[in-house]
């Protein structure tokens, strides 16, 4: 296997490890983090942010949510996740059950 693909393949094994279970799927703390990485990230929003004051495109807010969208899919590719929405009702479960 060339270099570059045993550090991609590394890389991946380190995400899986921090977020996954031995089955494979989301740790119980892993299901709180990408849940609210999710609702910060803007995932469920449209990538276009438009100024309340000025009423017109912010470039700036645009670009800053796309990088934060970007990262939380890069996290998703890791892990070989497609979709954190089964996440988001565990991580309801989750809150409900240390309050």
């Amino acid at each position: 296997m060339n270099t570059f693909l045993q550090f991609i393949h590394r890389k991946r094994l380190a995400y899986q490890r921090v977020f996954l279970g031995p089955d494979g799927r989301p740790n119980p703390e892993a299901i709180v983090v990408l849940a609210d990485l999710k609702r910060v990230a803007g995932i469920n929003r449209g990538g276009i942010v438009v100024s309340p004051i000025s009423r017109m495109v912010d470039s700036h807010a645009s670009v800053y949510r796309a990088g934060q969208r970007d990262m939380f899919l890069r996290i998703m590719k890791f892990l070989d996740l497609e979709e954190a929405d089964n996440m988001e009702r565990g991580n309801d479960r989750a809150e409900s059950a240390t309050e």
